[in-house]
């Protein structure tokens, strides 16, 4: 608990309500802008409500660490960032926390974030008034899960129809396998035809309001087939920690303060090469040594991290062909010398040769 401290940042105590608390380090804000704003190439944002911590929820939000790799399996580890512990799911809550979040990312470009969640209409109404400009993905997990119980509430587990409708969105050939808006489409428009026009009214209704105006998202996001599991794994990473034991919040906050300075001690592990995770190639050049690590100062270390902890300063551009991969040069077709925008900028030469008098000039006559 004596980490606890700067870790809570914000507590909101409202009238008949239980209080908000939200709890992260200034370096969970900086490795979220430095993961999460990428675009296409960035990592999603997830956000999943954990039960059973003890009498409150608790709603922490993951990300891919990207610059770093399991020596086990290769995969990106997953991160904690900023921790929500509250008392109500409604909208006014989840407004709170994402509204707090939107100001500690204020200077980064929503354009070039992902948010992902499962179907809970609160969390997902509250992000998009927090994040107007970001992209919204969907588990598709759960949209499934969710479709497979409206379905047999009407028809049954059991018939052909039944199969029909889960299968031409969620099978192997189904719309959530396409990777493109225009192939999706496609999948849905002769679903439409031919499965879901002989299905029940309300079931009709639910799939085309509902499911494929979601599993649409996804794709436009380029995220086809995106499901919340990291939440899950972090969600149960959280339990376990606590031993399946509802907490009382002084403690549970303790808790997840250590969970949250336990990842960041394996990354800086890994920066010296030791630990369950290593560098990714991409950001092999932030390797120290563990005497280097020792005679820096605090402030060295955090600039460290904080050059390392981010993506890569410049992108690979693969043709369309994919057949090549080029590094993205800043500045690329600028002319010498030239600091403006491409086409303001008027012609200027690096060396250009003095005016050579002649003869016919008025001081020669």
């Amino acid at each position: 608990m004596a980490q606890c401290g700067p870790f809570v940042r914000t507590v909101e105590v409202t009238r008949h309500r239980v209080p908000n608390v939200i709890v992260y380090t200034d370096r969970q804000i900086n490795d979220l802008k430095g993961f999460c704003f990428g675009g296409k190439e960035g990592s999603v944002l997830a956000f999943d409500k954990t039960y059973n911590l003890g009498s409150i929820y608790v709603t922490p939000s993951v990300y891919k660490n990207l610059a770093l790799c399991r020596r086990r399996t290769n995969d990106n580890p997953l991160f904690m960032g900023p921790i929500f512990v509250h008392g109500h799911s409604d909208f006014a809550a989840y407004a709170y926390f994402f509204s707090h979040m939107s100001a500690c990312v204020v200077a980064c470009n929503q354009q070039q974030l992902t948010i992902g969640s499962d179907d809970e209409a609160a969390m997902r109404k509250a992000m998009q008034h927090a994040f107007p400009s970001a992209s919204f993905v969907v588990c598709s997990r759960h949209l499934k899960e969710n479709l497979i119980r409206k379905v047999d509430a009407v028809l049954g587990s059991r018939t052909a129809q039944r199969r029909a409708l889960i299968d031409g969105l969620f099978g192997s050939e189904g719309a959530n396998a396409c990777t493109d808006v225009v192939s999706f489409d496609e999948a849905v428009r002769k679903y439409r035809q031919s499965v879901l026009s002989a299905a029940p009214a309300d079931i009709a209704s639910y799939v085309d309001s509902r499911i494929i105006s979601m599993l649409r998202l996804n794709v436009v996001a380029s995220r086809s087939a995106w499901t919340n599991n990291n939440c899950e794994s972090v969600n149960h990473i959280l339990k376990q920690s606590v031993q399946w034991r509802p907490q009382q919040l002084p403690d549970l906050i303790g808790k997840l303060s250590d969970l949250v300075w336990a990842q960041f001690v394996e990354a800086d592990r890994a920066m010296c090469g030791r630990g369950d995770f290593f560098l990714s190639p991409t950001h092999a050049k932030h390797r120290l040594t563990v005497d280097a690590w020792k005679s820096m100062s605090a402030a060295q270390r955090s600039k460290a991290t904080q050059a390392c902890f981010k993506l890569a300063s410049i992108p690979p551009v693969t043709s369309t062909d994919g057949g090549i991969s080029v590094p993205l040069t800043p500045g690329a077709g600028k002319k010498p010398l030239q600091r403006k925008r491409k086409i303001a900028e008027k012609s200027t030469s690096v060396n250009k040769a003095p005016k050579v008098a002649d003869a016919s000039d008025s001081d020669f006559e």
